[in-house]
């Protein structure tokens, strides 16, 4: 089940991950601003002890870090890579940066940051995988949004199950030929 809801059995192209990403950060700075008042820029912190106040704005934070996550899975999934030990990893190594840039605050990339800078070369480079990478189908036709049920940008993975394999064997069907 959780496979469907966070797009963990999905795949998406990295142009559609681009502009997704791209339209839910701009987004949320449009809602930001509607419900502040003002353009982030500059000093943040008066920004963020308006956005604190709000509870629109920190639910939509929170739906937007569910949307970003959902989107990274889907990509690293295109990639093909496993999206429950990837996002898990990166998950970790975020949580294990900010308690040694907690901990050590000399390490911190400066006194206001509360991560390193080997955290965030790591963030920049999963981004920049996420975004470069080409994706794991490349080789291959693109199959029909007839053989897929999308529409081509959301693609769900379409693995035959182990009973459908084990049922085609069992027929004489190999590789889609019959003998």
């Amino acid at each position: 089940m959780l496979n469907y809801i966070f797009g963990f059995n999905a795949r998406m192209g990295r142009l559609a991950f681009f502009f997704c990403t791209l339209v839910a950060g701009l987004g949320f700075v449009m809602l930001v601003y509607g419900i502040t008042g003002n353009v982030p820029r500059g000093r943040t912190d008066v920004l963020l002890a308006q956005a604190s106040n709000s509870p629109a704005l920190i639910i939509a934070f929170y739906g937007l870090l569910v949307v970003c996550f959902m989107l990274q899975s889907m990509r690293v999934r295109d990639i093909g890579w496993d999206p429950v030990c990837v996002m898990a990893t990166w998950i970790a190594l975020i949580v294990l940066d900010k308690a040694i840039a907690g901990r050590f605050p000399e390490y911190a990339l400066t006194y206001q940051h509360t991560g390193t800078v080997v955290g965030a070369l790591a963030n920049a480079a999963m981004n920049l995988v996420l975004t470069f990478w080409p994706g794991g189908r490349s080789e291959e036709a693109p199959p029909s949004p007839r053989e897929t049920g999308g529409d081509g940008l959301f693609e769900r993975s379409s693995a035959p199950a182990a009973a459908g394999r084990v049922a085609r064997i069992a027929k004489g069907e190999f590789g889609g030929k019959t003998r």
